[in-house]
């Protein structure tokens, strides 16, 4: 395909590209999944069944990494295709899960490895496809993954009360393999020359009067030999665990914590929870473009701190929820914000492998904040839950993000990469 048919294709492109990153945003809809888990298997402790999340978000970072030399040689549409069937057979295959080895085989390391092909893909590729609309297609395809769970959360829990568990899955494997592969079929390489005829050579977003520089492309090797590199490593760590904290135990923490009517409805407060995740991506996008990633970085993981330090002192209510809603929009805002950073940094010709080394981030995060709210609850002799020492240690972690944040902005104003 040449630059010019691309470019008339490039809207339809984005758009399917849009489509199957949504399904792929499925994952987003643990807690849902793991609460009928733990019903259907009360014998399971739910910190082992909290494992599976944390295997597939780890394997979905990690994968890009030892897959790149097949990742780089098969093309866009044969990436997204692989990514589907294992992410469609997986999701399938939990149907027939009787164990905790059989569950983290299946969505741990099948869906897991299915989205390792197709997010990381599908978030350089958008940047790619719109090279003069970078910071926009990151935060819509963002967004697009973000907001999975908005529409899943609530199928997959209409479909586990009118149905069941295992009905839910076949169902859902099924719409995922058929969808994402159709889209895929819409999908086609980078020409060469086409993000160069849009003149990519400034960074994405001119903050604070940023000297404007030609970005030097790295390679990964070349990329994790700096310093830059493991600075914004700690950073989106520290400052996305707060929010995997909240997304992916959103159900368990409002039915426990919450108290209520607010308690009785805890599904749809994690469609609510998971809305946020996606309105902060686009929310702290658009902020980005005014003021600059760079301070919308220091900013968000300040904001996620305050939101988790409120959550330790508020003992139930619809703050519960508020709160938790907001701390999700800073994990949504700070997903945004990764790729344009890695572009910054270390250069578009390298971005898909740079960011797919960049993503072990979200893996990190997902190590961490499942555990801190499974292994740090508390309950007391009335019965009573409480999380306030998670949500202490999720504040701390927030901040230690925010100085890192400084100390990329002073980097890139710096004009060179450490």
């Amino acid at each position: 395909m040449t630059i010019e048919q691309f470019k008339s294709k490039r809207t339809l492109i984005f758009i399917a590209a849009l489509i199957a990153t949504f399904c792929a945003g499925f994952g987003y809809s643990w807690s849902i999944l793991q609460s009928a888990i733990m019903e259907l298997h009360p014998e399971w402790a739910a910190s082992a069944i909290a494992i599976t999340y944390t295997l597939q978000v780890s394997l979905s970072c990690l994968g890009p990494i030892p897959l790149s030399p097949i990742i780089t040689r098969l093309s866009v549409k044969q990436n997204i295709i692989v990514g589907a069937v294992l992410y469609g057979v997986g999701v399938f295959c939990c149907s027939f899960a009787t164990s905790l080895v059989m569950l983290y085989i299946f969505y741990g390391v099948f869906a897991g490895l299915g989205v390792a092909f197709i997010y990381p893909q599908m978030m350089s590729y958008s940047v790619k496809v719109l090279p003069d609309k970078g910071s926009m297609a990151s935060g819509f395809m963002a967004a697009a993954y973000g907001s999975g769970a908005v529409i899943w959360a609530p199928v997959a829990n209409a479909l586990i009360e009118s149905k069941s568990l295992s009905t839910t899955f076949v169902v859902l494997g099924i719409v995922f393999l058929v969808a994402i592969i159709a889209m895929a079929m819409f999908l086609a390489d980078i020409p060469e020359g086409y993000v160069e005829s849009f003149k990519m050579g400034e960074a994405s977003v001119s903050d604070d009067a940023a000297p404007k520089r030609v970005v030097e492309d790295k390679t990964r090797g070349q990329m994790i030999k700096t310093a830059t590199c493991w600075i914004m490593m700690i950073c989106f760590s520290m400052g996305l665990t707060s929010g995997m904290l909240a997304i992916s135990q959103a159900k368990g923490i409002v039915a426990n914590t919450a108290g209520g009517s607010i308690a009785a409805n805890a599904a749809l407060a994690v469609s609510v929870i998971t809305l946020f995740n996606t309105l902060g991506r686009l929310f702290w996008g658009a902020v980005s473009n005014k003021v600059g990633i760079y301070t919308v970085n220091i900013i968000i993981c300040i904001f996620a701190a305050i939101c988790m330090g409120a959550l330790a002192i508020i003992p139930s209510g619809i703050g519960i929820v508020a709160f938790l809603a907001l701390t999700a929009s800073c994990f949504g805002g700070l997903a945004t914000l990764l790729t344009p950073m890695t572009a910054d940094f270390f250069g578009y010709k390298n971005l898909t492998v740079n960011f797919g080394f960049m993503y072990i981030a979200f893996a990190v995060a997902a190590l961490i904040g499942p555990r801190l709210a499974t292994s740090m609850v508390t309950v007391s002799e009335s019965g009573a839950y409480s999380y306030a020492t998670a949500y202490i240690v999720g504040a701390v972690l927030s901040i230690i993000g925010a100085v890192c944040a400084v100390i990329l902005k002073g980097i890139y104003k710096s004009g060179k990469v450490k």
